[in-house]
């Protein structure tokens, strides 16, 4: 029969498919480089010339660099393009963002009168968008494997009058409809489906983001000197629904036609951080930097809920609307922590190049037990065991570059390597992602205006399930089309 084709490896799948695991850690302790224009056309590389608003998310030394108070805000509209690969079929899907990218203030004070060697201190405050995970992807095409089969094993050992409170985002609803049938206990359930392929289509949808809403302190010592620290309140917002369909190729010898399974998350989170940072010029063109970025402790909490569909010969059978299976969810997150170092040179007074790299040690990501809410004591050993297994501690490069063409005006360029978080052993794509950007800006030291274009390319491989069947992974290649504008005004 079809179900002995699959092992033990889809029970576990099925069984953790909406709990919390190893990807949430990773979805949650990435950024990206949202920020100014002027920010992202250097690919977010500012770590030791600052006087940019968004570079507090780099070093929150940076801010010592402004001698005058300023105000800024940036819009951010995101055009998202993404390429898929399944057993040789192409698809494609598109989608745009519009956002507030970041918008804050710099107060800046005279310190020079203290004769302490202090010139100035300066007050940030303001929001920045950290990641935006807005996109639609789909794939489609021919396989023998089918969700029906993980289903089938992930109720294995359970009596049928049991299946709809332990299997109910699974096997309960797939039962229901019909698509599988129970055999026995020794047997278990087995799928309504023949030895022919089906032919898969899911769509995922994904919204929401990361944003932080930040409060910071910086001194100018001697203009030699610079150091500063800031306070982070990171608010997490993340919505994931998608809809798998199959279709039977071939029906001959049973009612099943197809079916449809849908699925809904919304995660939600709140947590802190603490930034320490340092900028040294030892001379007037050399600018070093160096900054601490805390773990951030987040609390979260997951609501999801799963529907299915199954059409057959003589008609659809669906789930009664008080029968749909919801799920809730409250625990705890440490992000890893991040280290930053950079190096500038300043030249002819009509320029600069920055270069920054941050190490973040993803291995060190850990989920964690709400004690308020959950009394099970369960301690999610063995996820955090997958982090430790599944990723790596990554360096991430980035260099910008602004130049001075004509008085006021601006051009820069900026360029981004972001390794991939997973092991060589694991085998998923090792293929760098990789940000190029530019801009142009208008400055008079009053007010300022400054345009940016930013190319995000991420690479990933995906599974729908059982990642051990080559023939079960999708190749998705993503365009994210940045465009920036913002307004900077000095008072």
């Amino acid at each position: 029969m079809r179900f002995l084709f699959f092992c033990l490896a889809n029970l576990l799948l099925s069984v953790s498919v909406f709990a919390q695991n190893e990807n949430d850690v990773l979805r949650y302790s990435t950024t990206d480089v949202f920020g100014s224009a002027r920010f992202e056309a250097m690919a977010g590389s500012f770590g030791a010339l600052g006087a940019d608003f968004s570079a507090i998310q780099i070093n929150p030394a940076s801010m010592g660099r402004f001698s005058s108070s300023k105000v800024s805000i940036s819009f951010n509209n995101s055009f998202i393009q993404t390429n898929s690969t399944y057993n040789d079929t192409r698809a494609s899907a598109e989608d745009n963002k519009f956002t507030v990218g970041s918008v804050g203030a710099v107060f800046t004070t005279d310190l020079s009168k203290t004769n302490t060697g202090k010139k100035f201190g300066q007050l940030s405050i303001g929001y920045t968008r950290l990641k935006n995970f807005h996109n639609t992807k789909r794939y489609e095409g021919q396989n023998f494997y089918s969700l029906l089969d993980v289903f089938a094993n992930s109720g294995y050992g359970i009596d049928p009058q049991f299946i709809y409170t332990d299997r109910p985002f699974t096997t309960g609803l797939a039962y229901d409809v019909y698509a599988i049938d129970y055999l026995s206990m020794e047997d278990g359930y087995a799928s309504r489906l023949t030895d022919g392929d089906m032919y898969h289509n899911r769509e995922i949808n994904t919204g929401g983001g990361i944003g932080e809403f930040h409060i910071g302190y910086s001194e100018n010592y001697r203009n030699k000197l610079y150091y500063g620290a800031s306070l982070g309140i990171r608010r997490i917002k993340y919505d994931e629904s998608y809809n798998h369909n199959e279709t039977l190729l071939d029906t001959v010898g049973t009612t099943l036609q197809s079916f449809n399974y849908t699925y809904d998350q919304v995660t939600r989170g709140l947590g802190v951080n603490l930034k320490l940072g340092l900028i040294y010029l030892p001379t007037d063109q050399w600018r070093f930097g160096l900054a601490f970025e805390s773990p951030t402790m987040l609390n979260l909490e997951d609501e999801w809920t799963a529907d299915m569909t199954a059409t057959h010969d003589y008609g659809v059978e669906t789930i009664a609307a008080e029968y749909v299976p919801t799920g809730y969810y409250e625990y705890r997150m440490k992000t890893p922590m991040k280290l930053r170092g950079s190096f500038a040179y300043t030249f002819l007074m009509r320029g600069a190049i920055n270069v920054d790299l941050e190490m973040s040690r993803l291995p060190g990501g850990k989920l964690r037990a709400d004690e308020t809410y959950d009394f099970s004591g369960y301690n999610f050993s063995y996820e955090n065991e997958e982090v430790q297994m599944q990723f790596r501690t990554v360096l991430n490069t980035r260099v910008g570059v602004e130049y001075m063409v004509y008085k006021d005006l601006f051009l820069r360029g900026g360029i981004a390597v972001l390794p991939q978080p997973y092991k060589e052993e694991i085998g998923n794509v090792m293929t760098p992602n990789m940000t190029y950007s530019g801009g142009i800006g208008w400055d008079n030291q009053m007010f300022a205006v400054d345009f940016s274009y930013r190319l995000l390319r991420l690479q990933s491989d995906y599974y729908a399930f059982d990642a051990s069947k080559i023939e079960n992974k999708t190749e998705f290649v993503t365009d994210i089309h940045n465009f920036v504008l913002t307004a900077r005004f000095k008072f």
